[in-house]
């Protein structure tokens, strides 16, 4: 117990932010040059929070540095000390009447390629002030990198999440298929489950969370493909569509595009209900929004409901509700 007193009282911001900056940078020289001091002061900070601690922090690896388990739990939470006190600067702020601040934001690949440059486009209209800085990849990593505070607002598609994270839905989504025009033998826009077997699925990676959508439907209805080619993004998966080297499901807001062109032609499983998920905004349980990061939610709702609009027209008439956007009034996120 002492240790943790010790530990408080040597805690502040220029340690908590080379702590996030070691595991960002992976070395103590590159995360002392990103905060601005030298190593050798890094090195003493660092000295000073493993006494503390009790336990090391760091461990040397052969290109650089690592945190230990010791070391990943005080920089998660150095990462949200930091995200806290950034919120408390744009609040007052906000009652100065400025709009300013960084949303560290990151993305899963449907929302993040095909939805997110339209909302930053309005949002920067709106907010010239604030910066996004956005990282995409698949859900799971994404809310990894939530969780140990490398970002502090998420979209994602996953509907299942660490209970330390609080999703609220903002738009609803459909993973359809797609095929080259006349590969697949379809009736109405739909094709017999037990035909899937007769074709290639082209697959995103593990940890996407429309690729979970897609293996859960399949083990549901017992029908295996004649074979998964596991791609790397959705624009990879799309392009062997085209080229009729097997059938993929994507979002809807992926394919609108080649749908509405007449590259690929979009088809659902026929006695199945739609394959439906919310996209929704993640964030740590408890946090409360900054009030940069409650305009950017705004915007990306009102944003959202146009390309709903759109994807929901290249793709077909779905269900009643099946591509609009969440009718959470704004602000609803706090």
């Amino acid at each position: 117990m002492a240790g943790s007193s010790t530990l408080r009282e040597l805690w502040d911001t220029t340690r908590m932010r080379l702590l996030v900056e070691i595991e960002r940078q992976g070395s103590v020289s590159a995360a002392a040059a990103a905060i601005g001091i030298g190593q050798p002061s890094a090195s003493q900070h660092l000295r000073l929070l493993e006494a503390a601690a009790g336990q090391r922090l760091v461990e040397r690896t052969g290109r650089g540095s690592r945190l230990t388990d010791a070391g990943h739990v005080l920089a998660a939470r150095a990462a949200q000390a930091l995200a806290s006190l950034a919120a408390a600067e744009e609040e007052l702020g906000a009652i100065a009447g400025l709009q300013r601040g960084t949303i560290h934001l990151g993305a899963s690949t449907a929302p993040g390629v095909y939805l997110l440059p339209d909302t930053l486009g309005c949002f920067r209209r709106s907010y010239p002030g604030v910066t996004v800085e956005v990282q995409i990849a698949a859900s799971d990593e994404i809310l990894k990198r939530l969780l140990a505070g490398r970002v502090q607002l998420a979209l994602v598609g996953a509907g299942h999440v660490d209970e330390r994270i609080e999703l609220t839905p903002f738009l609803e989504d459909e993973i359809v298929g797609v095929a080259r025009p006349g590969l697949a033998p379809l009736r109405k826009g739909a094709i017999a489950p037990a035909r899937l077997g007769e074709f290639m699925l082209l697959a995103r990676e593990p940890g996407s969370s429309s690729q979970q959508v897609v293996a859960d439907e399949l083990r549901a209805i017992g029908v295996r493909p004649a074979g998964v080619w596991e791609l790397g993004s959705s624009e990879a998966i799309k392009r062997a569509a085209r080229e009729g080297l097997g059938l993929a499901f994507l979002s809807r807001y992926a394919v609108a595009e080649e749908v509405e062109r007449g590259d690929l032609e979009s088809f659902r499983l026929a006695g199945r209900p739609p394959l439906l998920r919310h996209f929704s905004v993640a964030r740590l349980a408890g946090r409360l929004l900054s009030p940069a990061e409650r305009s950017f939610v705004d915007t990306l709702r009102s944003c959202c409901a146009k390309q709903a609009d759109y994807a929901a027209a290249c793709v077909g008439v779905a269900p009643k509700g099946n591509a609009r956007a969440s009718g959470m009034p704004p602000s609803s996120i706090q």
